[in-house]
């Protein structure tokens, strides 16, 4: 995930997208996006290396002293002091316990606003379409309307971005072109033409 000066982007936000079309889509893109900076981390533990991490540096300010087992920028460990309200000037001897349980409880559990789409307003997956319960897979056929065939993104197929919506459109059209190609070739043989 990156973080930039508008928001978040990078593969994982794609990724939240793409799974996610149908539902950012019903609520207008507004929400509450939740992320653990600890993924690999139990709260325990976090709280377990942040009170360690205060006894060992405990003359050193604590905006410039961040735990290494989280793998956290300089600049983002300062956003999480500040949001917790710790002054820049704190040593890590005058972070209460309190202050370290809600900084831990901000790393596995940090809430983030989602007012909309970014600001380019491109909306990455749309979703959509013809069921995939109405196609016979293996020819693309419409099960309701007999030689009547589907590809591409008039299919509702979703995916993550970056590829997918071209390779489905590409091995739907070959699955339907043989399927029609097959269709073609009987028709000229019962007709007598071949």
């Amino acid at each position: 995930m990156l973080v930039t000066h508008w928001g978040f982007s990078g593969p994982v936000v794609l990724r939240l997208s793409a799974w996610g079309a149908r539902n950012l889509f019903s609520s207008g893109y507004k929400g509450i996006l939740v992320v653990d900076f600890t993924p690999d981390l139990h709260i325990e533990d976090v709280k377990s290396i942040l009170n360690k991490h205060k006894h060992q540096f405990v003359k050193q300010k604590a905006v410039n002293s961040c735990p290494s087992e989280f793998g956290l920028v300089k600049r983002f460990w300062k956003y999480i002091l500040d949001r917790e309200g710790l002054s820049e000037d704190m040593l890590w001897a005058s972070v209460s316990n309190n202050s370290l349980i809600s900084v831990a409880s901000l790393l596995k559990h940090c809430t983030f606003k989602v007012t909309g789409k970014g600001q380019f307003k491109d909306e990455f997956v749309t979703a959509g379409g013809v069921p995939l319960s109405e196609i016979v897979l293996n020819t693309m056929e419409s099960k309701i309307h007999s030689r009547l065939y589907f590809a591409g993104e008039v299919l509702n197929v979703d995916g993550v971005t970056g590829g997918f919506n071209f390779q489905n459109a590409w091995s739907g059209g070959y699955i339907a072109g043989t399927s029609i190609g097959k269709l073609a070739i009987n028709a000229y043989l019962q007709e007598g033409v071949l």
